[in-house]
């Protein structure tokens, strides 16, 4: 009987394994479509990054604390020049959520899990994001280099370390409680 108990136990093991393995294939994909649509979007507008060329009015930004700051709504109309464009940009972020949520909730088998598991593929877009931006646009320059990092539900301006870091913590976050859940 325990030599049936080791193969049961062995064969849930490479279950999870595999399933960790398709959710980074998955999160991958998702993370090179979305820096595919930047690099569109950027060379639509034959720019390196969506940054307004001029000087943000005190005005038109709601928020503003060290190197972050989050910009009025009627500002990604000015950045990209079509409300058809920022509502396409949200649509796209709320999109990519709901895709990791559901591949997400299909693996895990419960809430932690499923958060874990959720942090892991969170971070690691974030990080092949802008990996992905760096082969294709040999940008951004540095990790201080600032970009628009969302339009939802605004455009938040910040240096690349920024969600990079973030990316990094969530997803090692993400990995030790995977591991930790095993």
């Amino acid at each position: 009987m325990g030599n049936l108990t080791n193969k049961v136990r062995k064969k849930k093991s490479r279950q999870k394994k595999i399933k960790v393995v398709l959710l980074i294939i998955i999160t991958t994909a998702i993370a090179f479509f979305h820096a595919s649509s930047a690099l569109y979007l950027r060379a639509m507008f034959n720019v390196k990054t969506l940054l307004p060329t001029w000087e943000i009015p005190k005005s038109d930004t709601l928020f503003t604390v060290g190197d972050l700051t989050i910009l009025k709504y009627d500002m990604a109309i000015k950045i990209l020049r079509d409300k058809n464009y920022v509502i396409s940009e949200q649509i796209q972020i709320v999109a990519i959520l709901l895709l990791l949520a559901v591949v997400v909730y299909m693996i895990g088998k419960s809430i932690l899990d499923r958060i874990a598991l959720f942090m892991f593929a969170g971070g690691l877009f974030s990080m092949l994001y802008y990996g992905f931006l760096f082969a294709f646009l040999r940008w951004p320059d540095s990790f201080f280099s600032k970009d628009i990092v969302s339009f939802l539900p605004t455009p938040v301006i910040v240096p690349i370390y920024m969600p990079v870091l973030l990316g990094a913590l969530v997803f090692l976050g993400g990995t030790f409680l995977v591991l930790k859940r095993k």
